[in-house]
C-alpha cells in the first residue's frame, strides 16, 4: 500500500494563477469605478460648477442702557451683556454695524431701514405658546447705498424701552390676559449685485441683523439672533442643467450594467469549461484535505467476493463507521471511468462509496 499522490488537494489548487481570469476581474474593477465615477460627477454636477463670484458679510452690534433716575444705580448708563430691571429702563441705544465686500469688481445696489416688530405670546398648557398680538415699527426709514465691491453700514438707532414696556402692560390690562412680549430691532438688508456678464443674473440678497429685547415687568436684556458671518458663492447659469445631468447617470449606469454583463458572460463560460475530470478532482481533492488520516490508497482493487457488501449514501456515513470502528477507509481509484471506490472493512462486511464527477461532497 502507499499513499495517494495523483492529485493536489485543494488547498493548493487555489493558487493557480489564471491570467485570462485576472484580467478579466481588473477589467471588470475598472468599468464599475467608471461607472460610479459618472454617477457622482452627476450627483456632484452643480458642486462642481465653480463660483463666477464670492462675496462676504460680516455684522456686528453693541448697545449700552440709559437709566431712568434712581436712587440705587451711581451712574444712568450700564455697559451691554447684563441684565437689567426692567422698570429701571428707560431705553436702549442700538449700534448695528453691516460690512459687504466682494472678491471682485460688480455693481453693487444696497437698500436698508430698521424695524422694531413688538409681539405678544400666550403660553398654554401643552403648548409652546401662541401669538396674539404683532405690531411693527418703522424705527429709520429706508436709505441707499452704492457701491462697486463694497459698501459699509453703520447706524445707531434709541428704543425706548419704556414706550413699548407700557404699551405691552396696556395691552394685557384692555384684554384680562397675561403675555410674554418681545420686541424684535432688526436691520433689514437688501441689495443687488450685478456682475456685468453675460451668463449669470443679477443677484437680489436679504439679509438682517436682529436684537431680541424681552418687555417684561421684571429683567430684561438684548439677546443676539443673527449670523456674525456669511460667506457665499454665485456661480454661472448653466443651460440644460437637468439633461447635463442625466447624460452622467446614463454613462455611469450604462458602465455598471457591462461590468455585470462581463461578469456573467465569463462565469457561464468558466462553468462551461469545466470538465467531468475537474469536477471529479474537485470532489476527491476536497475528500483527501479532511480526511486524509483515514485514508489508505491502493493499486489493486480489494477481494470483496466473500464479504458482505453493504452500499452507503453519503461521505458522513463512512466517516461514521470508520470511526466508530476504528477501521481505515480504503481507496481504489479507476482512472478511466474517473471513480474512486472507498471501503471501509468492518469483519464480514464492507462498506462501500463512490465519489464521481457527479458526486457532490
Amino acid at each position: 500500500m502507499k499513499t495517494r499522490k495523483r492529485y493536489r488537494s485543494i488547498s493548493k489548487k487555489r493558487y493557480k494563477i489564471n491570467f485570462a481570469d485576472l484580467a478579466t476581474i481588473l477589467l471588470i474593477v475598472i468599468i464599475a469605478i467608471l461607472g460610479i465615477y459618472f454617477i457622482k460627477l452627476g450627483l456632484d454636477f452643480e458642486k462642481n460648477v465653480k463660483p463666477i463670484y464670492s462675496y462676504t458679510a460680516e455684522k456686528t452690534s453693541d448697545y449700552f442702557v440709559l437709566l431712568k433716575p434712581n436712587n440705587y444705580y451711581t451712574s444712568e448708563m450700564l455697559p451691554s451683556g447684563r441684565y437689567y430691571a426692567s422698570k429701571s429702563v428707560k431705553q436702549y441705544s442700538l449700534d448695528f454695524k453691516y460690512h459687504f465686500y466682494g472678491d471682485k469688481e460688480a455693481d453693487v445696489k444696497c437698500v436698508y431701514n430698521i424695524t422694531a416688530e413688538l409681539s405678544g405670546v400666550v403660553d398654554e398648557i401643552n403648548d409652546n405658546g401662541k401669538e396674539v398680538w404683532n405690531r411693527t415699527f418703522n424705527v429709520l426709514e429706508n436709505k441707499k447705498q452704492n457701491g462697486k465691491n463694497e459698501f459699509y453700514i453703520d447706524e445707531k438707532v434709541n428704543i425706548d424701552y419704556e414706550y413699548y414696556n407700557n404699551l405691552a402692560r396696556s395691552y394685557e390690562k384692555e384684554y384680562g390676559i397675561a403675555i410674554d412680549s418681545v420686541l424684535k430691532v432688526r436691520l433689514n438688508v437688501s441689495y443687488n449685485i450685478n456682475l456685468n456678464e453675460t451668463n449669470i443674473d443679477s443677484q437680489d440678497i436679504k439679509d438682517y441683523i436682529e436684537l431680541d429685547i424681552p418687555i417684561t415687568n421684571t429683567v430684561t436684556g438684548v439677546e443676539e439672533n443673527y449670523e456674525s458671518l456669511t460667506i457665499k458663492n454665485i456661480k454661472p447659469k448653466i443651460e440644460n442643467v437637468i439633461w447635463k445631468k442625466i447624460i452622467y447617470y446614463a454613462v455611469g449606469i450604462a458602465f455598471i450594467i457591462g461590468a455585470i454583463v462581463i461578469s456573467v458572460v465569463r462565469i457561464r463560460k468558466n462553468k462551461q469549461n469545466i470538465t467531468l475530470e475537474d469536477m471529479y478532482e474537485k470532489n476527491i481533492n476536497k475528500i483527501l484535505k479532511y480526511y486524509r488520516d483515514l485514508i489508505v490508497t491502493v493499486e489493486n482493487e480489494p477481494d470483496i467476493s466473500n464479504l458482505k457488501v453493504m452500499r452507503v449514501t453519503t461521505m458522513d456515513d463512512v466517516i461514521d463507521v470508520a470511526e466508530q470502528n476504528k477501521a481505515n477507509i480504503i481507496q481504489y481509484e479507476v482512472i478511466e471511468s474517473r471513480v474512486s471506490k472507498l471501503y471501509v472493512i468492518v469483519h464480514d462486511y464492507v462498506y462501500i462509496y463512490e465519489v464521481t464527477a457527479n458526486e457532490i461532497v
